[in-house]
């Protein structure tokens, strides 16, 4: 008679644990390498035991994704709203660097809990200071993540980044009337920063949010009373 498998070690869980984890086991592993299974393996328990905390596989991913937001610092309200704003994209981007596989998971959410409030609350704050109404917040404030999560989402995947010396070559190819602003520009490319890139994104998109409330703010002609 063949033996037995050994039997899954069993402890009392605590939900930080696993959650902390499950956050390690992803970035070790990957999204496609992430499985209960292997969570419950790693943590010595039956992975019904991890549903019994989080109800499902998704309501896990909500809570490492939470657990990432966590870690973002609350900026300073005396600091300039763009300031402000720029500080939350910089600590997201850092976040995304750092734990780009459970990164992804918090694209899945349109908020991920408890400490995904608490940041969009400063978000919000910091987009009314700027002069935005009530109205213009939720897609300004959709907006807003949109374009701090393409611009990682850019650089983790490998779009944002300094050009090849094969991509020079082959453009070099090509016949200089056809492209001649990308022949003349694209070997600026060699030098290209990510961090600079970020930055100047997002000092734009700040920009636009200035320009949009000044505009907000001044009242057109048609709405002047006549003299």
């Amino acid at each position: 008679m063949p033996p037995s498998p050994p039997a899954t070690r069993t402890r009392k869980l605590n939900k930080d644990e696993l959650v902390l984890a499950a956050v390690t086991l992803m970035e070790e592993a990957g999204a496609s390498g992430f499985s209960l299974r292997k969570l419950g393996e790693r943590v010595g328990c039956d992975p019904m035991a991890v549903l019994y905390h989080f109800k499902s596989k998704e309501g896990l991913l909500r809570a490492m994704a939470d657990y990432l937001t966590g870690r973002i610092q609350a900026v300073d309200d005396a600091l300039p709203w763009t300031d402000r704003l720029y500080e939350l994209a910089r600590q997201y981007r850092e976040l995304a660097l750092n734990h780009p596989h459970t990164f992804q998971q918090m694209q899945r959410f349109l908020n991920t809990g408890k400490a995904d409030y608490l940041v969009i609350e400063q978000v919000y704050r910091a987009l009314r200071d700027g002069g935005l109404s009530d109205a213009e917040m939720p897609a300004a404030c959709v907006g807003w993540y949109a374009a701090v999560y393409g611009l990682i989402q850019g650089e983790l995947g490998g779009l944002i980044r300094p050009v090849t010396e094969e991509e020079l070559i082959e453009l070099e190819q090509w016949p200089a009337d056809d492209v001649p602003l990308l022949r003349q520009i694209l070997p600026r490319f060699v030098n290209l920063q990510t961090e600079q890139v970020f930055k100047m994104m997002m000092e734009l998109i700040n920009d636009g949010l200035i320009v949009h409330a000044s505009k907000a703010a001044t009242p057109s002609k048609r709405s002047q009373p006549k003299s």
